[in-house]
C-alpha cells in the first residue's frame, strides 16, 4: 500500500488539513514538577494545537493527577475559557473514597466534563480495588468514557482489565499506551469487547505497531493521544500519516472514533456543555 496518499500528500504540502481535525483524547495541559515543558500554560497548548492542526484536547493536568479538587478546578476553569478547545477528565485518586459523590456528580453535570482520568500505578492502588467500583459503576451506568493508565503492572495490566471489561460492557473504556509492553494483551482486549480501545500515547512509535493494530484490530477501535505536553503532535501525527494504512483508517484515528465516543457523551449527558461538543 502507498503511503503517499492524497490526505498525506495534503498534510505534506499544508501542515494542517482542516477536513481532517486533530482530536487529542490523552493530555496533561499543565507544568510538572519534575521535567521543563516549553508553552505549558494554556495559551501555551493553545498555540502548539494551533501550530500542529489539533482541534481539541481530553485533559487531565498533572495537577489534576496529584491534588484532585485543584487540579479539577483548573481544568473546568480552561473549559470555560476555551470550551471548543478542552474537554475535561475528571480526575480520581482512589485513596479518597470521600470524593467520590462529587466525582459522579460533576461527570453528569459539570459542562465539559466527558468521563474519568485513573492512574493507578501512580496512586499504589489497583484499578480492581473496590475504591475504584462505584466509578467504574457509574461510568457503565452512564455510557461514559473513561482513560486509564495501562502497562505491564499488577495494578493496570491486561488481566485487570479484562476483569473490568467483564464487569462493566458500558463504559467507553480507553487503554492508555496499550497495555505498554503487553500489546498483544492490548489487541486481545481490543478485539475482544467492543467497549474497549486501543489509545495510542507513546506506542504509536514503536515499530510498525499502528499497521499490526489496524490489521488485528481494525482503525475504528484506536483512539489518537498523546499525553502532550510530554510528546510533540507533530511527530505523533506523523506516526499516522505513514502507518501502513488507508486515508479512511488515518480518518477514523486522528478524529473519527473520538468524535463518536464524544457523542455519545452528549447523548446520555444531563447538562450540555456550552460548546455543544
Amino acid at each position: 500500500m502507498s503511503r503517499r496518499t492524497p490526505l498525506v500528500e495534503e498534510f505534506l504540502a499544508r501542515g494542517i488539513v482542516p477536513e481532517c481535525p486533530v482530536i487529542d483524547m490523552h493530555t496533561h495541559p499543565d507544568a510538572n514538577h519534575a521535567i521543563y515543558f516549553p508553552d505549558n500554560t494554556p495559551e501555551g497548548i493553545l498555540r502548539t494545537m494551533d501550530r500542529c492542526g489539533v482541534r481539541t484536547l481530553a485533559i487531565a493536568p498533572h495537577d489534576a493527577l496529584v491534588d484532585a479538587p485543584y487540579g479539577n478546578a483548573k481544568s473546568l476553569a480552561m473549559h470555560r475559557a476555551h470550551p471548543e478547545r478542552f474537554l475535561v477528565y475528571w480526575c480520581f485518586n482512589p485513596n479518597f473514597p470521600e470524593l467520590t459523590e462529587e466525582a459522579k456528580d460533576a461527570v453528569l453535570t459539570q459542562p465539559g466534563v466527558i468521563g474519568y482520568k485513573f492512574l493507578p500505578p501512580y496512586h499504589h492502588y489497583p484499578l480492581t480495588g473496590p475504591n475504584y467500583q462505584p466509578l467504574f459503576a457509574h461510568a457503565h451506568a452512564y455510557k461514559r468514557i473513561v482513560l486509564t493508565h495501562t502497562w505491564r503492572d499488577p495494578t493496570c495490566d491486561a488481566a485487570s482489565i479484562r476483569w473490568l471489561a467483564e464487569r462493566y460492557p458500558e463504559m467507553r473504556l480507553l487503554m492508555g499506551h496499550s497495555c505498554w509492553d503487553d500489546f498483544d494483551g492490548a489487541f486481545a482486549l481490543a478485539r475482544d469487547f467492543p467497549h474497549v480501545y486501543l489509545e495510542l500515547t507513546a506506542c504509536e512509535r514503536m515499530p510498525a505497531f499502528i499497521d499490526r493494530a489496524v490489521r488485528e484490530v481494525g482503525a475504528h477501535k484506536l483512539v489518537y493521544g498523546t499525553d502532550l505536553p510530554w510528546f510533540d503532535p507533530f511527530f505523533s501525527i506523523g506516526c499516522v500519516l505513514f502507518a501502513d494504512i488507508d486515508d479512511d483508517d488515518r480518518h477514523a484515528i486522528l478524529h473519527g472514533n473520538a468524535e463518536w465516543l464524544l457523542a455519545q457523551q452528549k447523548e446520555h449527558r444531563l447538562d450540555y456543555s456550552p460548546a455543544g461538543y
